[in-house]
């Protein structure tokens, strides 16, 4: 083997997740994406006005940034164009360990923190939901950040715990972070959907950074766009990290499109809003518990890890992927991406059988 300078790196398993969903027929509810689709004229309407040399020179951002800052509020100087929001976790990485730094997260939480723990050998805590309430352990986070880490990541909300931090919340840990000299990340993926943001404590906080992505509430995961946000200092330093263009046209053209056009974002919003109460209204009148306030997914208590794979397995034959492989104690859950209202009815109605097959109540 020639590449042979970080061995440990051959212990890492990292797959391609296979695309073994019947994508046309079934119902998309287990990776967080747009349940529903765009209109098929979309991308026509997007590119119709490019010019002929569009995909024959390099790709110009600022167009994207100058939109993005009137959008959020925030100067230009302030944000950076991220490949999707995991290329913004790993630059955090980068920039700010070495092997053996101390970083933590809520868990579960998003893969990708663990799998980026591994790749720069840091040493991760995970900062554990309590079971019987569904609640952060709030006395935990405050023992990890009383060990003066180089940072802590927090997904507000997270991810499949919901369990939002009000701003309040999000100032009290930044200020104990900063005490520490801890970097403290807030991870916004979700945020559109009814939680808080802490977009305007960056220039209180000189250790706050704030993450967001276009493939939640913008709806469009495959364009892999996203952004960082914090005060000019700390953008000063992250910026000469970028590669050489920090984005492409063809999600710039995407990403401009849909700020130029906030309307339809507005309306995708308004549907998984309404979509999430009805949901909620349904399996409530089934006798089913779920929880999930302020985000595009909901976190189902089947009773127990049996009943919960038997429920898995009802929902795939019918072509509804959900996701329900979660090691104890949440391997009773299943999660579910939040689609407009008259998508899910398709969903609840399998939950019903499920319900009479399975005693879930």
């Amino acid at each position: 083997m020639f590449i042979q300078r970080k061995p440990f790196l051959r212990d890492i398993q990292r797959i391609r997740i296979p695309e073994n969903r019947n994508l046309e027929k079934g119902l998309r509810l287990n990776r967080n994406e747009r349940v529903d689709v765009w209109p098929k004229d979309l991308l026509a309407k997007i590119f119709a006005d490019k010019p002929a040399y569009f995909l024959s020179v390099y790709p110009d951002s600022a167009g994207l940034y100058k939109k993005l800052s009137d959008h959020i509020g925030v100067d230009e100087s302030k944000i950076m164009l991220t490949s999707g929001m995991d290329s913004g976790i790993k630059t955090l990485w980068e920039i700010m360990t070495e092997p053996g730094d101390h970083v933590g997260v809520p868990g579960p939480t998003y893969a990708m923190y663990y799998v980026y723990n591994r790749i720069f050998q840091t040493k991760l805590t995970q900062i554990d939901y309590i079971p019987e309430t569904l609640k952060l352990n709030w006395k935990q986070l405050n023992e990890f950040i009383d060990s003066k880490p180089i940072m802590l990541f927090i997904p507000n909300p997270n991810q499949p715990i919901e369990d939002p931090l009000s701003v309040d919340q999000i100032a009290y840990i930044a200020e104990r972070t900063r005490q520490n000299n801890t970097l403290f990340v807030i991870d916004e993926a979700y945020y559109m959907f009814g939680s808080e943001t802490a977009i305007d404590l960056i220039d209180e906080y000189e250790n706050l950074v704030v993450l967001r992505s276009f493939s939640k509430g913008f709806g469009v995961p495959s364009i892999r766009l996203g952004y960082m946000v914090s005060n000019e200092q700390n953008m000063n330093i992250l910026t000469k990290t970028r590669p050489a263009h920090e984005s492409n046209s063809l999600r710039n053209a995407v990403g401009e499109y849909l700020l130029d056009h906030y309307d339809l974002v507005d309306e995708y919003i308004k549907n998984i809003i309404e979509g999430r109460t009805y949901l909620k209204e349904k399996l409530a009148n089934l006798g089913v518990r779920c929880n999930g306030e302020v985000a595009n997914y909901l976190l189902i208590d089947l009773i127990n890890p049996e009943k919960c794979q038997q429920v898995v397995s009802l929902l795939n034959k019918k072509l509804i992927y959900v996701k329900g492989n979660y090691a104890p104690p949440w391997d009773k859950y299943i999660l579910i991406t939040v689609g407009p209202r008259e998508i899910m009815a398709r969903f609840i109605d399998v939950m019903k059988e499920a319900v009479q097959k399975f005693s879930l109540k």
